[in-house]
């Protein structure tokens, strides 16, 4: 391994049902994985737990040499883009810009510049200006995926991305994808599309019965 990402034994429980028994896998910096599955199978509960939003009922996760326990230094590291669209419908795309990043803390220099660097990414530069009511399913999941990118994490976890997108809603963010994995980007992409996820993967694992299962 080149401390990408490490899962050991873990376990979730959810209303009565444990629906990760014993998970474990690793992931080498600079790829993209897939992880596919039917509906209920646990691909967002598991990904909630590398976004640090749910609590693990055991085993060990790290990343980069960092414990999902140390949440802190975890969250400095990871990007996250859940399967729920969390844009404000009453906001332009580039004040959702600006207000994410207020947020995340960026100071007020650097968001304008993120704003004004926007202007010319080509995931929404031709909607930058509409409002996000306006906006079809596709335009904002690339405005959250740019959302999800502020900070340049090195590990990024994305949940049913591509729900809803168009053609080429979709060819553009998995433009961007395999970009960051150029640049030695970690990504976990959870989609019940397999065709989608055979085409953007380094590998593909099905979850199944708490389990990841190899498809490729």
């Amino acid at each position: 391994m080149n401390e990408g990402l490490y899962v050991r034994n873990l376990t979730k429980t959810l209303r009565g049902t444990q629906v990760l028994k014993n998970l474990s896998f690793e992931q080498p910096k600079g790829t993209i994985y897939g992880i596919s599955g039917d509906n209920g199978a646990g691909k967002s509960t598991f990904l909630k737990i590398l976004a640090s939003v749910l609590i693990p009922d055991g085993g060990h996760v790290s990343f980069s040499g960092v414990d999902l326990s140390n949440k802190a230094q975890w969250r400095s590291l990871i990007g996250y883009v859940p399967q729920e669209v969390a844009l404000d419908d009453r906001l332009r795309v580039r004040e959702t810009l600006a207000f994410w990043a207020a947020v995340r803390g960026v100071p007020a220099s650097t968001r304008r510049a993120i704003v004004e660097s926007a202007k010319g990414d080509p995931l929404i530069a031709d909607f930058i200006d509409k409002p996000i009511r306006e906006c079809s399913g596709g335009m904002a999941r690339r405005a959250s995926l740019v959302v999800g990118l502020f900070g340049d994490p090195a590990l990024l976890l994305l949940d049913e991305p591509f729900s809803g997108a168009d053609a080429r809603s979709r060819t553009l963010m998995m433009e961007r994808l395999q970009h960051l994995r150029d640049r030695n980007r970690t990504i976990l992409v959870a989609s019940h599309v397999e065709t989608t996820l055979a085409t953007l993967c380094d590998r593909v694992l099905h979850l199944k019965d708490g389990y990841f299962h190899n498809v490729d």
